[in-house]
């Protein structure tokens, strides 16, 4: 899917086609976004916009980093940007990173992204004026609302994450350190698109172009506070994921030692009446109770109390143990 941006009468208006070809007209000043890496489409959308051709054709390159570029009046920006993500071997869902697109020249603004990227539908929902033809100020705008997806992504790391730290204080499973394992794998691809992304922005604020006008250079600070805090929340988080990680063994012993305590528990408080039953199972006369009646019944519940005392007094000394003193 193609949609079309341009500005009619102060307000944002937009037209969506399937694709671009030879016959598609582009107004100057528009704002194309495209979610479709398909080659003979860029070829197009390069000979209506003058934009390079091999500039587009990064799209197309899924392990491209995030980087910038300049060339005959035409620039290229790369970023990177969260993703949520399924694989097919695995249950738990991970985030990662996939190029995103900003190529214009004094004409024509393309962006282009996967069909699961939501970067420019939250865009344009937190921004109620959006104006194509300020290509600097919409790259910036694009930039901040990347930064602003990691912040969602990384909070939404951090409460799986005290979920899974919830589930651990009983676990004695697998499951959630395949879960710790995926979300660090989510982080260390963060950390690295961040650096990436912020090393471009560094770059961006660098060039005399960003510096022409002086209503972007607010939108210039927030960008680059947002990456910065995106990043420091990216790396407290990978530390206490690791603190975490390096935990789970001795959690899942403690458990498990925990339950092998109280199955010995019972098990002891089990063989207290087993040991009765086993004596009056003897063939001998001399048996107490065997002659009067009801005694069967009685032996029985001085079995079970015998077992239930035992049982309190080693609940007891296992829970309560007492302090030593010098």
């Amino acid at each position: 899917m193609t949609r079309i941006y341009k500005e009619q009468d102060k307000h944002l208006v937009v037209e969506t086609i399937d694709g671009i070809d030879g016959a598609t007209p582009l107004e100057k000043g528009t704002w194309v976004s495209l979610d479709q890496n398909d080659a003979s489409m860029l070829t197009a959308v390069s000979a209506k916009t003058g934009i390079p051709l091999h500039f587009l054709s990064t799209a197309l390159d899924e392990e491209e980093t995030a980087r910038i570029d300049n060339e005959s009046g035409s620039v290229l920006i790369v970023i990177d940007v969260p993703t949520l993500t399924k694989e097919e071997d695995a249950d738990e869902e991970t985030y990662t990173t996939e190029p995103f697109i900003i190529a214009y020249n004094d004409d024509y603004f393309i962006t282009i992204g996967q069909p699961n990227t939501r970067l420019i539908d939250n865009l344009l929902v937190r921004n109620v004026v959006i104006e194509p033809q300020k290509h600097v100020r919409l790259a910036l705008l694009l930039i901040y609302q990347m930064s602003r997806e990691f912040i969602v992504c990384l909070r939404r790391i951090d409460s799986h994450t005290h979920d899974i730290e919830k589930r651990l204080h009983s676990s004695m499973r697998n499951k959630e350190l395949f879960e710790l394992m995926a979300i660090n794998k989510s982080l260390v691809y963060f950390s690295t698109s961040l650096h990436a992304d912020r090393n471009v922005l560094n770059r961006l604020l660098k060039s005399p172009n960003y510096k022409k006008f002086e209503n972007d250079f607010d939108l210039m600070e927030d960008t680059a506070v947002e990456l910065d805090q995106a990043l420091e929340m990216c790396q407290i988080y990978s530390d206490l994921l690791s603190g975490m990680m390096d935990a789970f063994p001795s959690i899942i012993n403690n458990n498990l030692n925990i339950v092998m305590k109280t199955l010995a528990v019972i098990t002891i408080v089990i063989s207290i009446p087993t040991l009765i039953a086993s004596f009056f199972g003897m063939n001998f006369k001399e048996i107490p109770l065997t002659d009067i009646p009801g005694g069967f019944w009685i032996t029985v519940v001085i079995a079970f109390l015998l077992a239930a005392i035992g049982g309190a007094i080693l609940l007891y000394l296992t829970r309560n143990k007492p302090n030593k003193k010098n």
